[in-house]
């Protein structure tokens, strides 16, 4: 299976993890949510530097960081920025 690069984006607005398509890889680059949803975010490994890839997207999105697979809610995923 092979996985592509975070897309580019033709405008300045930071991509974020909901726009990411099936099979895309991408680096975290900050967890942008309150307190509580941020600190839980990165308790599961999203902290900024760390690879991902998505592995299913849909309502929810299925996420590999390193061998860690997760299921995340459209809109908490929403939270997680990424380098372009």
């Amino acid at each position: 299976m092979k996985f592509r690069k975070t897309p580019s984006t033709s405008d300045s607005s930071p991509l974020d993890l909901s726009q990411l398509p099936r099979h895309s890889e991408a680096v975290v680059a900050e967890v942008s949510a309150p307190a509580r949803l941020a600190a839980r975010l990165r308790e599961l490994g999203f902290l900024p530097g760390e690879h991902l890839r998505v592995l299913r997207s849909g309502t929810a999105l299925i996420v590999q960081i390193g061998q860690t697979r997760l299921a995340l809610r459209r809109r908490d995923a929403a939270a997680i920025r990424l380098v372009p």
